[in-house]
């Protein structure tokens, strides 16, 4: 027999009126929407976090590939690599054609320029001699020396015919079983005897190669991060590294050179399979397909041209694409704010809570700690760690975070001094609660309003700070790049492309603005003193 449920009859008042729940959380939504600049930061700060979540599935370039051919290119929205080389090229070869009295412009026009090249404003003179040489050549008034002539037609071959080969998927098949596998998803021990197929070498030769290689990039790291250290130091310190990585480590490290090695051989053979093509013109780019290296060696590549690529942010010194750099930039960033928030909030939450649920002398203890941490000069902290214990990310994290939990502890400390002789506590206290179970299960949650509203606005004061040590050097190191690493590495070229300091900035500062209007909303939609004032 099928019984139905009773539906549950909603609570009334004495007039007979539905009564609606409500709840600390429900009741700031309702006042947060009302106010539009923190539901506009809201909304740019959740855009700003898919953007980094989900870049690498975006239709952008590698933010870390590098193509010399491409430095300092300008912004563009419909204009190739090719077309801004080009037009560089031109520039430069007008402008020694003015310097060699081949171009000629008025004595005031010349003198405007020796007044530019004096002010150092080298972009107004490169476009005034591309605009004045273009406008004589289509007079018929100036014409290139055969050898400026050569260097054009070699540059536009290049731009032509160059092109660029990713290997996306590499597949071995077994001469045994005829099985077909793909690279990436073999271990070490089974890749290595494809690698010896290869290149018909003694396995026991390429293990002694894989190994030298491996020493040599973790002492290159070594003293990268510690650069004054004695021969013997760096030799103790490298065995040290090698035994911390253990086999599995050396294994995976291995791996990865030897996909790397394999990749080279395979794009070798690809582009010479492709210039041959180029010559018969027989291919039409962009290419997507299998390639056959050999009876066994497969791969999917895909092929581009080289500077037929459109940077709508430009590039930066090494001609990789700022909009990349920026996206992948804004997930460093992004990242470092919410560890050092969480981090800190973490060790300030704990602090905090005992000792003001504790007092006595848990609590004078605790708080003249705070009290000598908060007289030391935090920058000038973070600095020293980061100079004794290397520059990289991991390090990074723990230098933010090592003095930033001190105003947290405060807040929640009391917070819980204002809690602890609630009703709600005694109950528990009654009851046989443990000491941990109502702090951390009944008081704290009751102060998270007061935690949330800190901690977004701690996520900002983070990004600024890794900002300010980047700016140092001692931020975020290549190959990795954070928005302030891309506006440190900006500043010293910042009068002649102004663009890599630019949208690194303009990007940060939106986020930082939206971080501020989104953590002043919440503050307000938490007071309980102002429910009233919307």
């Amino acid at each position: 027999m099928v019984t139905k449920r009773k539906k549950k009859e909603a609570p009334l008042n004495e007039f007979n009126q539905v009564v609606a729940g409500n709840s600390l959380s429900k009741d700031a939504w309702k006042r947060l929407k009302k106010n539009k600049m923190a539901v506009l930061g809201m909304i740019i700060v959740i855009i700003y976090s898919l953007l980094a979540a989900f870049a690498m599935f975006l239709p952008i370039y590698a933010y870390d590939e590098i193509i010399l051919d491409h430095q300092h290119l300008r912004p563009t929205w419909n204009r190739t690599a090719g077309d801004l080389m080009m037009e560089t090229k031109l520039e430069d070869l007008y402008f020694k054609a003015w310097r060699s009295g081949n171009l000629i412009v008025t004595e005031a026009q010349s003198a405007q320029i020796k007044k530019w090249i004096t002010d150092n404003e080298s972009n107004k003179v490169w476009d005034f001699c591309y605009a004045e040489g273009e406008k004589q050549k289509a007079a018929g008034t100036f014409s290139f020396s055969d050898a400026d002539i050569r260097t054009i037609e070699r540059l536009q071959k290049s731009i032509d015919t160059e092109f660029l080969i990713s290997v996306e998927k590499i597949y071995w098949k077994d001469s045994e079983t005829g099985k077909t596998q793909n690279l990436a998803k073999m271990s070490y021990d089974e890749i290595l005897p494809v690698y010896a197929a290869i290149t018909n070498m003694d396995i026991t030769t390429i293990e002694k190669q894989i190994l030298q290689e491996m020493r040599a990039q973790v002492l290159n790291t070594i003293k990268g991060s510690n650069p004054d250290l004695s021969e013997e130091e760096y030799q103790s310190s490298l065995d040290m590294e090698i035994m911390s990585l253990g086999e599995k480590g050396l294994a995976s490290t291995g791996k990865i050179n030897l996909l790397g090695k394999i990749k080279t051989t395979i794009t070798r053979s690809s582009e010479r399979t492709l210039k041959q093509e180029i010559k018969d013109g027989t291919v039409d780019f962009p290419i997507d397909k299998t390639v056959t290296i050999s009876e066994n060696l497969s791969a999917d590549i895909e092929a581009t041209k080289k500077h037929g690529r459109h940077y709508l942010f430009g590039t930066d010194y090494s001609g990789r694409d700022m909009l990349s750099r920026i996206i992948y930039g804004g997930q460093v960033s992004i990242m470092i704010g919410l560890i050092g928030t969480l981090t800190s909030v973490f060790i300030g939450i704990i602090v905090g809570a005992l000792a003001g649920y504790l007092g006595g002398k848990v609590d004078f203890f605790l708080m003249r700690l705070v009290d000598i941490m908060y007289g030391l000069p935090y920058m000038l902290l973070v600095i020293i760690f980061m100079a004794i214990f290397g520059r990289n990310i991991m390090n990074l994290f723990v230098a933010l975070a090592m003095v930033s939990w001190l105003t947290i502890a405060r807040m929640v400390r009391g917070q819980i001094m204002s809690l602890k002789n609630s009703e709600f506590v005694e109950a528990a206290r009654s009851m046989g609660a443990s000491t941990a179970r109502i702090v951390f299960r009944h008081m704290v949650p009751n102060s998270l309003s007061v935690i949330i509203v800190y901690s977004t606005l701690r996520v900002p004061a983070f990004i600024m700070q890794e900002s300010f040590l980047s700016f140092l050097g001692l931020g975020v190191q290549a190959p990795y790049a954070s928005w302030g690493s891309l506006v440190g590495d900006a500043v010293n070229g910042m009068t002649l492309y102004p663009w890599k300091l630019i949208f690194p900035a303009i990007a940060m500062t939106i986020f930082l603005f939206a971080m501020n209007f989104f953590g002043d909303g919440l503050r307000d939609a938490f007071d309980p003193q102002s429910k009233n004032q919307l």
